[in-house]
Parts: structure tokens; C-alpha cells; sequence
């Protein structure tokens, strides 16, 4: 694209009417969300089922849509979803990790509303995974799906990585940590990367992030306290 103003001219602003009733229905399985075994394990595909049921229309197995879809799968219905938006120009891309899809443990006991469904009051949502991290699902899921509808021409290509098991690491071997370990995510050190997620009740849309880089030194070799005895 020329600038990033007339990308945001075709992608749009962010559509409640869309974003909302995804988020209610990703809220509204939280309650199979909550994370903390032995007693709760999640299951993490139902929220892949809905990211599935808005993004697959615009994917290459659908239609001949631009979005790569990949649903990696370690351990049955706790899923992790990689989706990509090719661009033009060959190792060049951006990266959104970390929108994961298990919540932490709500007792409705101390809740003033039931927290495992979308509470809204004009602007305010409410319910458990609205910030952490069901929230950031919802709102990356909507910006693919903006990008699979209008599919600007793009230099870099986008990539969207929702992820299993962020909320507990006693059980391993099902989330990003496969992820990195089959290699499936080396494609993303080309380029910056953004951990989209959040640990508090303040707006925000990433709480961490990386930039791979490289420094190399040329010189020589010696002792930083004798710096008149450097060998030229």
C-alpha cells in the first residue's frame, strides 16, 4: 500500500456490529474456558470454532480466499490457530501473537453479574475474558476478516497466532510452546512481533513485544583497562 492512511481507509474502523456478537459468543464459553487443572481444563476449540465459523469464508479452501489458515491441534479440543495474510514482497511480515483462548477461574458467587456472558452497557463489556484475553481475540479475529474481505495489496504479509494454555503451565506441550518447538512460528523472527494480551483492567491492545535483531562488532580483542597496549 501507498500509506498506512489509505490502508485505513479500506480496512475500515473496527465494527461493533460484527465485533459484539463475537465477543458475546466467545464470552459466552467461558465458563468451558477457565483454566486451572486439575479440576478445569479448557477447551480452547470452542473459541477456535468461532474464529473458524468468521474467518474460513475469506480462506484458500474456501472460494479461493487470500487467508492461510492453520489449526494446530496437540491434544484433542485444545486447538491453536495460525492464520495468515500473504503479502507481496517474499520475507517480509508482522506478527500478532499471544490472543489466547483459555480465561482464568471466575467463582459467579463473587461476581455483581454472570460473568460467563457478554454483559454490554453502551460502551462498557463486561464478563470474564473481556480484557484477558477474549477481548483481543475477538478484535484480531475482525481485523483478518477485514483483511480477507477487502484484501489490500500489502507488502508484508499479516499474521494472526491464537494460542492454547496461556493462563497455567503446569500441563505443557499444547500451546506456543509446540508452536516454537515444531518451528511453525520461525517464519515470524523476519519481522516485528506484537504479544497481544493483557494483565490488568486497563485498555490495551499489547502488553509486551519483539524485534529480532542482530549486532555485529569489529575490532580487537583486549583488555577494556589497558587501552595503550591495543595491538593496532
Amino acid at each position: 500500500m501507498g500509506s498506512s492512511s489509505s490502508l485505513k481507509e479500506i480496512i475500515g474502523d473496527l465494527n461493533r456490529d460484527s465485533f459484539v456478537p463475537l465477543l458475546s459468543k466467545l464470552i459466552g464459553e467461558s465458563k468451558f474456558l477457565q483454566n486451572n487443572p486439575p479440576e478445569l481444563i479448557p477447551e480452547e476449540n470452542r473459541v477456535a470454532k468461532h474464529v473458524l465459523d468468521v474467518l474460513l469464508p475469506y480462506s484458500t479452501t474456501s472460494n479461493g480466499g487470500p487467508l492461510i489458515i492453520n489449526h494446530v491441534t496437540y491434544i484433542q479440543g485444545r486447538g491453536n490457530l495460525i492464520v495468515e495474510y500473504p503479502g507481496t514482497v517474499p520475507g517480509k511480515i508482522v506478527s500478532f501473537v499471544g490472543m489466547h483462548m483459555d480465561v482464568v477461574t471466575a467463582n459467579p458467587q463473587d461476581w455483581d453479574f454472570d460473568p460467563f456472558s457478554l454483559t454490554v452497557d453502551g460502551d462498557k463489556l463486561q464478563g470474564r475474558g473481556t480484557t484477558d484475553c477474549l477481548g483481543h481475540v475477538a478484535l484480531v479475529t475482525e481485523l483478518m476478516r477485514r483483511l480477507g474481505e477487502t484484501k489490500p495489496a500489502l507488502r508484508s504479509s499479516v499474521v494472526a497466532v491464537f494460542i492454547a494454555n496461556e493462563e497455567n503451565s503446569s500441563i505443557a506441550g499444547i500451546g506456543v510452546d509446540m508452536l516454537v518447538k515444531d518451528g511453525l512460528l520461525d517464519k515470524l523472527k523476519k519481522g516485528p512481533l506484537f504479544w497481544i494480551d493483557t494483565a490488568d483492567k486497563q485498555p490495551c491492545i499489547g502488553t509486551g513485544g519483539m524485534v529480532s535483531w542482530n549486532l555485529h562488532a569489529t575490532g580487537k580483542l583486549f583488555h577494556s583497562g589497558l587501552a595503550h597496549k591495543v595491538p593496532f
